[in-house]
């Protein structure tokens, strides 16, 4: 039987998608078979009415070893 775990972490980066594979590759120095990840919130940091920063929330969701 397969089992997995869900995680919740906050990638930022210079657009979207560069945040989601920021949040994945840091994820995946120290955790191993991640199979799936969902993206649950975008949102950007402002400063002086100028996106600086784009932010998502990603849960991982990877195969437990037994």
């Amino acid at each position: 039987m397969v089992i997995y775990k869900i995680i919740e972490l906050v990638g930022y980066g210079n657009s979207f998608e560069e945040a989601v594979q920021n949040a994945v590759t840091e994820a995946s120095k120290t955790i191993r078979n991640i199979v799936r990840v969902s993206i649950e919130e975008f949102d950007v940091k402002m400063e002086n009415d100028k996106i600086v920063a784009y932010r998502t929330r990603v849960k991982l969701i990877f195969e437990i070893e037994r």
